[in-house]
């Protein structure tokens, strides 16, 4: 098996601890909080990780953590990182973001069981391997449809994200009008976006049919909001 430089994730919602997140020679893994006018490779929901906390780089086979001037700072190994700076990580280095609101655990040239990916990831040229079905990788924000990339808009993949990181449960209209639309929140101090109900139908409608057959995992709850069905234990719905 090729050996592999990775981030196992130990703390950090929406994504399931154990998960692993592979790194490439020549790629920034940009990390920081869950927002829709940014392409984060790694989007997290603590209200303490800065918008663009910290990122790793993969340069001439050294892998580094830089913090990005984030608010409640980023630690290797319980020391507090100068921002902007590269440290170069070694295998068994841990990250963590805000105090260990967020931790990750480094894992230097081992060799990367790419089953235990989970939710997140797939291995690179590991499509072609997939089972047919409906697979969605949060930290690259990517939806794969039988084996096919499906591009969807901002707003669609915003909601489509936050119903998978709550599979299988119930996601209120509340929740999903503030993480979807938190432009819309103004300055007035109210706690929930002025978006309405139809709005968020017409969107769901909308998604829904770009999922083709796999729309109908997509459950509406009356009168309360939304939830996405999957099967447990599994990656994506088999059919």
């Amino acid at each position: 098996m090729d050996r592999k430089d990775y981030l196992k994730i130990e703390i950090g919602d929406p994504y399931e601890a154990g998960s692993i997140i592979p790194l490439t020679e020549d790629k920034t893994l940009s990390i920081g909080r869950v927002n829709p006018r940014l392409m984060l490779d790694v989007a997290l929901q603590s209200p303490y990780v800065s918008r663009n906390h910290a990122e790793i780089t993969t340069e001439n086979r050294k892998v580094y953590v830089r913090d990005l001037g984030s608010k409640h700072g980023t630690e290797l190994n319980g020391a507090a990182l100068t921002p902007y700076l590269k440290n170069e990580l070694k295998d068994g280095d841990r990250i963590t973001l805000a105090k260990g609101a967020v931790c990750f655990t480094f894992a230097g040239g081992a060799e990367a069981d790419w089953d235990m990916t989970m939710e997140l990831s797939m291995p690179a040229g590991g499509l072609a391997r997939m089972e047919e079905g409906l697979y969605i990788i949060p930290e690259r924000r990517q939806v794969v449809i039988d084996n096919h990339h499906v591009i969807l808009s901002g707003k669609h993949t915003d909601l489509l994200m936050l119903l998978h990181a709550r599979k299988n449960q119930a996601v209120s209209y509340d929740e999903i009008k503030i993480y979807v639309w938190p432009e819309r929140l103004g300055h007035g101090g109210q706690a929930v976006p002025d978006v309405g109900n139809d709005e968020i139908t017409a969107l769901v409608y909308r998604l829904r049919k770009k999922l083709n057959n796999y729309g109908d995992k997509i459950i509406s709850l009356p009168r309360y909001g939304y939830m996405l069905e999957l099967e447990e234990g599994k990656r994506s719905p088999q059919t």
